[in-house]
């Protein structure tokens, strides 16, 4: 069970004024937050969920609001369906309803105005967008490295790159332009949210050619592929997330100080090639901030828009 669905969510009941007024007396105390008017869930539990799992909580708040034939979408239905995310999860869930001439907003739910597409899962038995639409409809309204994160995503999950282009067409006009640039610096050889991040970021800095995923063969066959290489520049660039030194699914059965004596290894291996210049390492911390990611390649001795 997620532990979003483990929390139980109370409901204030206007037939029950006592039991409405002990649930605010515990607000006040600090024991129940307040998801919405109205709905409260127990503080101990909501201050252990990360932000997509309160995200999820403030959707089964929203509930009775929801109409007949919606769907959960953009948001709410990327945290039902994992895609990842770079910027903070928003306070209002958000479902297509069909039958909508125009968008909607309660407080705590948006209604969209729009045909959805089922993907075949529901929540709380409300049915959810498809991959394909949900990464399209917030790539239309996100930034362009949110946009390219969430289509990554989809293409990796196994989404044809052409199923993501007809629901940009399909949604109309509006945002199209911000789904193309997008879908230009999409590649499903990004392997994690930061590569797709930083081939987002690399576009925005004019940083041109650059090739996912490329292999250099030594002379005695060892094989070091690389997370990108800038071949006009003979720049390697590894993004170097801390989940590569602590997650023991990367480390399988290694320590961190072995996975770095063996970077340290193979760096050195790439380095001596006559090709590489050099070898850049941004962090997510680069990422956030494009200056500082641009300060980055400058000190390399890389050119940057």
């Amino acid at each position: 069970m997620h532990p979003s669905n483990a929390l139980t969510v109370l409901r204030t009941d206007t037939l029950d004024r006592s039991s409405a007024r002990d649930l605010q007396r515990r607000h006040r105390t600090g024991e129940l937050v307040r998801v919405r008017h109205g709905v409260y869930v127990e503080a101990r539990a909501w201050d252990v969920l990360d932000e997509r799992a309160r995200h999820l909580v403030r959707m089964r708040a929203v509930l009775p609001l929801v109409r007949p034939g919606s769907m959960w979408a953009l948001d709410s239905a990327a945290a039902v369906l994992g895609v990842p995310r770079i910027d903070p999860w928003p306070t209002q869930a958000h479902v297509s309803a069909p039958d909508l001439e125009a968008d909607r907003s309660r407080v705590g739910l948006t209604m969209h105005a729009e045909r959805p597409r089922a993907s075949g899962l529901a929540f709380h038995g409300v049915e959810v967008t498809e991959l394909a639409q949900t990464v399209v409809g917030l790539a239309r309204r996100g930034s362009l490295c949110a946009a390219v994160v969430a289509l990554d995503h989809a293409l990796r999950a196994g989404v044809p790159e052409d199923d993501l282009r007809a629901r940009s067409t399909e949604a109309g006009p509006w945002g199209a332009a911000r789904v193309e640039r997008a879908m230009q610096l999409t590649d499903a050889r990004h392997e994690s949210v930061g590569e797709s991040w930083f081939a987002a970021r690399a576009g925005q800095l004019g940083l041109r050619g650059l090739v996912p995923q490329h292999v250099f063969v030594a002379p005695d066959g060892t094989v070091d592929r690389v997370d990108f290489w800038l071949p006009d520049e003979g720049v390697i660039v590894e993004f170097d997330g801390r989940q590569k030194y602590d997650d023991p699914e990367m480390l399988q059965g290694r320590t961190a100080s072995d996975v770095v004596w063996a970077e340290k290894i193979r760096e050195d291996r790439l380095r001596v090639r006559p090709e590489v210049e050099t070898v850049v390492r941004p962090r997510w911390w680069h990422l956030v901030d494009a200056e500082r990611l641009r300060a980055l390649f400058r000190a390399h001795g890389v050119r940057c828009r």
